[in-house]
């Protein structure tokens, strides 16, 4: 019993440095903290340059859409990636709709994209960026 006593304090100061090394381990082995570019918001800016780069230096302010838009249900609509466009077009503002000249898509499901946004918009020319981007410039406005 008294080694028991005796070794337990030993045992879970071991367990503990045990436990420890095989977190450090595989925090190391993730790279993460290594790689800032790996962080989800400098991805997204990432994928959305080319678009902001696109984007008519007189626009201040641009619609936007996506699946719930097309779809006619606001429940589906993404509010993180929403914000994360708005941080990433800054200093142009983006307005939930299509009430715009221009309007950034962002769409999961691209499928029949051109017939669904004719139906939603009338007249208007696309330009893709990848990723289900789209700058839209709605003719009709």
């Amino acid at each position: 019993m008294d080694f028991i006593r005796k070794s337990t304090p030993f045992l879970l100061a071991t367990l503990s440095l045990a436990l420890a090394i095989w977190q450090f381990v595989t925090a190391y082995s993730s790279a993460e903290w290594r790689n800032p570019s790996g962080e989800m918001t400098t991805q997204w800016e990432n994928r959305v340059q080319p678009l902001r780069e696109a984007l008519p230096k007189d626009a201040t302010q641009v619609g936007y859409m996506d699946d719930s838009a097309l779809n006619g249900d606001p429940s589906l609509l993404d509010v993180n990636e929403f914000q994360l466009m708005q941080y990433s077009a800054a200093p142009v503002a983006i307005d939930l709709g299509t009430n715009h000249e221009w309007i950034v898509g962002n769409f999961n499901d691209d499928e029949n994209l051109e017939t669904r946004l004719g139906e939603k918009l009338g007249k208007h020319e696309t330009q893709g960026f990848g990723f289900g981007l789209y700058l839209i410039h709605d003719l009709d406005d």
